[in-house]
């Protein structure tokens, strides 16, 4: 796992949220990021996501089930108040009896994928949507965990709709942390973002975004995979980064930190076996 500054991880998540208002070609299968925190226990993976509730779009969702999503959020859902899922640690709504498990974990499937939930046949629900609901999450899980869930989750294609975002703490970090414990200081200040009320468009030129193969390729290969999904999200989240400092065209030197933060955070833990993410045995 990549050391790291805390700064350096927020500030990726943030780049992952404002995603969520960068206007995208759903034609082009282009969606907002969703992501995994991958860190040990202790690591302040879920306070990091935490930081950023709330804010606009943002729905905190503890404990979750489809059932309750859909009779509770699905409408704000379809209408755009609800953008993203922030799910503090994925293994509370993942602790249930398996039916219920698979009816999440498939609707959450659709819902971060460019085809969207576009109809729902369960017990006791039958709706047919007027157009595809879609959005994005963000959650947290400790490596032993994932390693535990890998197989099942990738044989669905659950992954490769996810960036994991893999880290640890340097020693300098830790010490940070445990003096600011001693001295009583905040480390988890609550950040507000300055989000558009729409999604906005934000021009990226193509030998600006084909700088960004490579590491999307790495990040592919590191999965099993061909690196599209990823090259699709590094390239929103570059938009993200524009759009985030009030910006409308992306520069070089945005392409260059994404790549920098991508290259450090957006892998799987050491310990995942390529087969066991590719759904082999």
């Amino acid at each position: 796992m990549s050391s790291y500054r805390l700064e350096d991880v927020t500030e990726l998540v943030k780049y992952v949220l404002f995603t969520d208002y960068v206007s995208l070609d759903i034609e082009q299968k282009q969606v907002a990021v969703s992501a995994i925190l991958i860190a040990n226990a202790e690591s302040g993976k879920t306070s990091v996501i935490e930081r950023y509730y709330p804010n606009n779009g943002i729905l905190y969702a503890n404990d979750i089930t489809a059932w309750g999503i859909q009779h509770r959020w699905l409408d704000d859902m379809s209408k755009g108040k609800i953008k993203r899922l922030l799910i503090p640690d994925l293994i509370n709504p993942v602790n249930r009896k398996q039916e219920t498990v698979n009816s999440l974990i498939t609707f959450l499937n659709s819902y971060i994928s460019w085809e969207g939930v576009k109809c729902i046949m369960t017990y006791g629900m039958q709706i047919e949507l007027d157009e595809p609901v879609r959005g994005s999450i963000i959650t947290t899980i400790t490596p032993q965990d994932f390693n535990r869930m890998a197989k099942g989750l990738a044989a669905i294609g659950f992954l490769s709709r996810l960036i994991p975002i893999t880290f640890a703490y340097s020693d300098a970090t830790i010490d940070i942390i445990l003096d600011s414990i001693i001295e009583d200081k905040k480390v988890w200040d609550k950040i507000k973002l300055q989000l558009p009320d729409k999604c906005q468009p934000i021009v990226f030129d193509n030998d600006l975004a084909r700088l960004l193969k490579p590491q999307a390729k790495f990040i592919g290969s590191d999965a099993g995979v061909y690196g599209m999904r990823a090259l699709h999200a590094l390239r929103a989240l570059c938009r993200a980064k524009a759009l985030s400092e009030l910006r409308f065209e992306v520069t070089k030197d945005d392409v260059d930190r994404i790549s920098e933060l991508a290259r450090r955070f957006i892998k799987y833990p050491r310990e995942v076996n390529l087969e066991v993410l590719k759904g082999g045995n």
